[in-house]
């Protein structure tokens, strides 16, 4: 309707034309038609039609007044040389999708930003071969948002995997180290910061006891309610600050030393291609990790680590996500643990459990799968017994 309005307008207005718009030629002469369309005529077709903002299909012309409306002939009559009232008329910002490629056969760019671990490592490393949608999604987790039993889906060996484990049954458990079980005198490791922080401020240094129960809970925790320094919480947070930073030093200076046996054990391991990885998701960091590693001479005994930057809040997360690390089910897993708490954690993580008596009596720890004096009292048939009624990969 507006349109035909526009057009008995733009007729009314023939006898004052100032502008001629070329036509097509005429059947009879050749000569060609013009059609006359004057500036005063489109002033007042525009005000007729009012605003054109209210049309979105309607462009505002940018050309100044008095120039006029021109359009091409021939073959190119399609495009316009000016800013169009018409609807119909083409954008001339658009481009053909080909020029930006530059070649019909290079294949286009890609839809959008490349996700983290679509096409290489994830959120726990390349397990599931850098695949993490679909059916490997659970491997991207949150460490709180893992499950055993879906690890325990995802994480089971493929048709290639399988026919190298029937070969070689060892390399389908995964071995999963608490570091405390790795280091000797570990007591001394817990009992030097705290130390270090009751002298600086003369506070009561506590026992052994009070710090073997302040590991596995945060420090303002074990300051209030454990040692009872203080019950103000900015002075709870100035002695937890103090604590981790004379933990820091204490794990840039110290030279640690392995516990017995626990070389043999790792070497044993490595020689039958068993995946190992080292836990301390809830006390050390990395860089602590491998000084920790490098001094005692275990660094090349380790596929992986779980550290404090894995986002870990307690031993059970800790040990699924040391699952993920090393590519083998939670099932298919032996945790070395020397505490009742860290027993019933692995436990929760559907895995096999390995305890060393020590710290904690073999009463304290009965519901372990297996209880050992050390890691030198184990051998390979110990680590086949602890799955002889699992069933068969």
């Amino acid at each position: 309707m507006r349109r035909a309005l526009r057009l008995v307008l733009a007729a009314a207005s023939l006898p004052s034309a100032t502008t001629l718009l070329p036509g097509r030629a005429s059947r009879r002469s050749g000569a060609r038609r013009t059609v006359a369309v004057s500036d005063s005529s489109l002033a007042d077709t525009s005000a007729f039609l009012g605003d054109s903002s209210s049309e979105p299909w309607r462009r505002r012309s940018t050309r100044e007044p008095g120039s006029g409306l021109t359009r091409t002939s021939g073959a190119r009559a399609t495009e316009w040389e000016s800013d169009s009232l018409s609807f119909f008329a083409p954008d001339r910002t658009r481009r053909d999708r080909r020029e930006d490629f530059g070649d019909d056969l290079l294949p286009p760019p890609a839809p959008e930003t490349i996700r983290e671990g679509e096409m290489g490592e994830g959120r726990y490393g390349d397990a599931g071969g850098g695949r993490t949608e679909g059916w490997y999604a659970a491997l991207q987790e949150a460490p709180d948002r893992l499950r055993a039993s879906d690890l325990n889906e995802v994480l089971q060996p493929d048709h290639l995997d399988r026919l190298r484990f029937t070969n070689y049954p060892l390399q389908a458990y995964g071995a999963v180290f608490k570091w405390e079980v790795l280091i000797d005198d570990v007591l001394e490791v817990y009992r030097a910061p705290w130390r270090a922080v009751a002298e600086e401020h003369g506070l009561e240094m506590p026992d052994d006891d009070d710090v073997l129960r302040a590991v596995g809970m945060r420090p303002e925790r074990a300051i209030q309610q454990s040692f009872r320094w203080t019950s103000d919480w900015g002075e709870t947070q100035q002695y937890a600050f103090e604590h981790f930073e004379a933990k820091a030093a204490m794990m840039r200076t110290r030279d640690f030393e392995a516990s017995e046996g626990v070389r043999h054990w790792l070497e044993i391991l490595r020689e039958y291609q068993v995946p190992c990885c080292l836990c301390a998701a809830t006390s050390l960091d990395a860089a602590s990790v491998e000084k920790l590693l490098e001094r005692a001479g275990l660094r090349p005994f380790f596929d992986a680590c779980v550290t404090a930057e894995d986002g870990c809040e307690n031993a059970e997360q800790g040990y699924l996500v040391a699952s993920i690390k090393v590519r083998r089910p939670p099932s298919r897993c032996v945790v070395f643990e020397d505490e009742p708490r860290g027993v019933a954690a692995a436990h929760e993580a559907t895995s096999k459990v390995v305890a060393l008596m020590g710290r904690h009596g073999g009463g304290d720890l009965r519901h372990a799968d297996m209880r050992v004096s050390g890691l030198d009292d184990l051998s390979l048939m110990s680590l086949r017994e602890l799955f002889k009624g699992e069933p068969p990969i």
